[in-house]
């Protein structure tokens, strides 16, 4: 007698094909073509630059998208002498080292108090600091130069570093009060049990958390210090007290440009803010991604 199906037991399951690597990876291709395309987009004028810096000047005319007969290092070198980066590049650094620290303290604190404390009229005033995220600086070139003049500090160092502190402070409050709302109101109820003040909670339990955020309002607030010109040919009438933005004006002549001069200078230029973006990469993304979802 022949057992019918019923008597066999329960079948075994099914097993279904997993989907191949081909397949899956098919699904991100699009993706992936896009982020490769937005990747060449953003490479391509800085190798482009590169290149164009050890060219010749009739090179950069007679074939600006080839490659250079002859790699021309003196390039550099002619770059750094003729148009006297070295005295921009040393007003460029401490200018923009105190521009940065003053934007980060200042910036964390108020942050801290916009997002932890409780106190009338605290949002009307982070709403007056987000105001500034939609005034463009040259919207207030005259009254600021007249502000500087009456105070005395128009034509100085401090009167421009203000300018810079005052000019980034708005999206620096911004990016760190988003992630300090990110984080749990626990780590302040136990320090407040241990004993920690106001300051002891600030510098230290948020501050050491914050460094994604820190590493974000500094690679931003660098930046923008870092390659800003308009400001430093207002607010700084000395040529030798003014930033490395104005060496590149030195091969604009009168009957012509020295393009090979001016990329190689663009290049030196770019480079410690392309080096600070590397250093900073892991904590700088994790800084804009924080608080994504509050504030």
């Amino acid at each position: 007698m022949t057992p019918s199906p019923s008597n066999l037991g329960p079948r075994p399951p099914v097993q279904q094909r997993a989907p191949g690597r081909w397949a899956a990876s098919l699904r991100y291709l699009p993706v992936t073509l896009v982020l490769a395309g937005v990747s060449v987009v953003m490479v391509a004028p800085l190798i482009w630059t590169v290149i164009s810096s050890l060219k010749t000047n009739r090179e950069f005319f007679t074939s600006p998208w080839s490659l250079p007969a002859e790699f021309r290092i003196e390039n550099f070198a002619t770059a750094w002498t003729e148009g006297r980066l070295g005295t921009y590049a040393f007003n460029s650094v401490w200018i923009t080292t105190v521009s940065v620290v003053a934007i980060v303290v200042l910036s964390s604190m108020a942050a801290f108090a916009f997002a932890r404390l409780e106190f009338r009229g605290r949002d009307k005033i982070f709403a007056i600091f987000l105001v500034g995220l939609i005034i463009p600086i040259q919207g207030v070139l005259v009254p600021l130069f007249l502000m500087l003049k009456e105070v005395g500090l128009l034509y100085t160092y401090p009167g421009l570093v203000l300018s810079y502190v005052a000019w980034g402070l708005p999206l620096a409050i911004y990016v760190m009060r988003a992630f300090f709302l990110s984080l749990p109101r626990d780590l302040e109820d136990a320090a407040r049990i241990d004993g920690c003040g106001l300051l002891g909670i600030y510098w230290r339990i948020l501050m050491p958390i914050a460094k994604p955020a820190v590493a974000t309002v500094a690679v931003f607030s660098a930046l923008g210090v870092w390659n800003e010109l308009l400001l430093v040919q207002l607010f700084i009438s000395e040529d030798t007290m003014r930033t490395l933005p104005r060496g590149l004006l030195a091969f604009s002549y009168q009957h012509q440009t020295r393009y090979d001069l001016t990329f190689a200078a663009v290049t030196m230029i770019a480079l410690p803010m392309v080096a600070l973006y590397a250093v900073f990469q892991r904590w700088f993304i994790d800084g804009l991604t924080a608080g994504a979802l509050k504030g």
